[in-house]
């Protein structure tokens, strides 16, 4: 892979941070390719740094759930496995649905607030967690730090197999597009048992989709 330098001025990211960023995109784009060993040293190389951030960079991947670390082995990019895949999105869809029926409980005018942004783009199951969309809305207005923390490992250990659907993945934002309003019109609603039975048809939407383009051979 060609090097590559942290900008002088990084949005205010700190360098453990920045390569996190480069990491988790060297993984969805599949330039780290899954159950490739990870070197501390040919990454710090590449991206410019001290082993420090890199190595402060994998233990933060380690915990979303993209890197695997093996005793005395160091650690390697997750292997995509059909049945992993399966369990993250029925975990999102039970994460994101009791975010759903909790944002449904709060104040009105709390409800609106967090949800008044969400428009067009479709929000897409997987994600880094700064993405500005319903899923994001869904866990800050929840109120819940530790399902906000859960639901961003889930999305951002879904990145890599939301990848493999390639061009398929464009007819989400169509395809999601009305559950997506139901689910927006029932939190604002106040409507918490409705509110988690669309969100959870919304996850498992994107599942359904998810299988029906993956043939069998491209995860064991």
């Amino acid at each position: 892979m060609n090097r590559v330098r942290r900008p002088k001025d990084p949005s205010e990211l700190s360098a453990a941070e920045w390569v996190r960023q480069q990491l988790i995109d060297d993984i969805v784009a599949g330039r780290l390719r899954p159950d490739e060993k990870l070197s501390e040293v040919r990454i710090a190389d590449r991206l410019g740094c001290s082993r420090t951030p890199v190595r402060e960079a994998f233990r933060h991947l380690g915990a979303l759930g993209l890197i695997h670390f093996e005793k005395n082995r160091g650690g390697k990019v997750v292997k995509l496995e059909r049945r992993s895949m399966l369990e993250l999105y029925q975990a999102l869809a039970e994460i994101a649905a009791a975010c759903a029926g909790l944002a449904a409980q709060q104040p009105e005018t709390l409800r609106h607030v967090h949800l008044a942004e969400i428009r067009l783009p479709v929000a897409s199951p997987a994600g880094t967690g700064d993405e500005q969309d319903l899923f994001r809305a869904l866990v800050r207005a929840a109120g819940n730090s530790l399902l906000t923390d859960v639901a961003q490992s889930i999305r951002c250990r879904l990145l890599p197999y939301w990848r493999l659907l390639e061009k398929a993945a464009d007819d989400w934002a169509r395809m999601g597009a009305e559950a997506q309003a139901k689910v927006v019109a029932a939190v604002q609603a106040g409507d918490g048992r409705a509110a988690r039975r669309l969100t959870r048809a919304y996850v498992l939407m994107a599942r359904d989709l998810t299988l029906k383009v993956l043939p069998p051979s491209a995860l064991p």
